[in-house]
């Protein structure tokens, strides 16, 4: 084979693999249905879902789907509410710790089938029960969103449940 058909050969080797790579990262965002179009806007969405591995709610976050969430529920009741949804979900239970309302359960992705541990910690507050979620990917720096999705499953079904 000569050197023009071997140089032809690799470029077209190349811009198959990048092809792939590309089909495959948005394949693994449209399947965690992440809002790239919403604020803070499109490019920062895609820095940090290529970029980390951890989606954690909390007070005052960037992404609105990743505020920190209360409910008008005592902290048992919602343990058992949140264990119901998890297990709904189809994610693996691994440990929960109704006295210490706690929970951690096991995410397997659809795409890649990586596994994702999903923390949930429930506090009293002065608003209820506030619930704090922490999903971070075992493997990778980028999650392509999966993380964020857990954290949104969990809160739709839980909303759909209360």
């Amino acid at each position: 084979m000569g050197r023009r058909r071997m140089e032809f050969v690799i470029a077209n080797l190349l811009l198959t693999l990048i092809a792939a790579a590309g089909s495959l990262v948005v394949g693994a965002l449209v399947l965690n249905r992440v809002p790239l179009g919403d604020s803070p806007g499109t490019a920062k969405r895609l820095w940090t879902y290529l970029s980390t591995h951890v989606a954690e709610t909390r007070r005052q976050h960037v992404f609105p789907e990743l505020e920190l969430r209360c409910y008008r529920v005592p902290p048992g009741r919602l343990h058992e509410r949140v264990e119901h949804v998890v297990n709904m979900l189809g994610w693996e239970l691994v440990e929960t710790k109704p006295a210490e309302h706690t929970l951690h359960a096991v995410v397997t992705s659809q795409l890649l089938k990586f596994k994702d541990d999903v923390e949930i910690k429930l506090v009293l507050a002065d608003c209820g029960t506030e619930l704090h979620v922490r999903s971070s990917s075992r493997v990778g720096r980028g999650d392509f969103g999966a993380n964020a999705h857990h954290v949104m499953e969990l809160h739709h079904a839980l909303e759909r449940l209360l």
